[in-house]
């Protein structure tokens, strides 16, 4: 497995993977807005020319908005997702952010412990964040620049 920066190429395999991983997912004309934007720093794991999952990025001033991240279910615990955290983490740092910000539903466990194993901590929720369906969403933030950050 690779971790590559998601691009043009990489958008149909995206979509479909957003259609089975969420219940409001995101287009592929979303993703290649995401790609557009000057603030994104879009991330692949591929095997060969497989897209075994992605994260979605964008940063303002100091701090690493991490907005979508998803792996196929059959990748899952394997790595990507740890891979992805690590790679966007790593690269926000390099280029200046202290702090990492993602939402997550309030069910999804197994997501909110992949993320408070990378240090995330759970700073709040969000009410009523998600629409498809109803669900609260927790604020997870993480320091990047502490020496254990990655």
């Amino acid at each position: 497995m690779n971790i590559v920066p998601l691009d043009q190429t990489h958008l149909a395999q995206a979509a479909a993977l957003e259609r089975r991983c969420f219940s409001d997912p995101w287009s592929a004309a979303g993703f290649a807005a995401e790609l557009e934007s000057e603030l994104s720093h879009d991330l692949a794991a591929v095997q060969g020319e497989t897209l075994l999952g992605y994260l979605c990025a964008a940063e303002d001033g100091e701090t690493l908005y991490i907005s979508n991240l998803a792996v196929a279910p059959e990748a899952r615990r394997q790595g990507a997702a740890s891979a992805l955290l690590n790679a966007a983490c790593a690269g926000a740092l390099a280029r200046g952010c202290r702090t990492a910000v993602l939402e997550v539903r309030v069910s999804n466990r197994p997501a909110r412990a992949l993320y408070a194993a990378h240090g995330f901590t759970e700073a709040g929720v969000r009410r009523g964040l998600y629409d498809d369906p109803p669900e609260d969403g927790v604020v997870c933030i993480k320091s990047l620049d502490q020496e254990d950050a990655l």
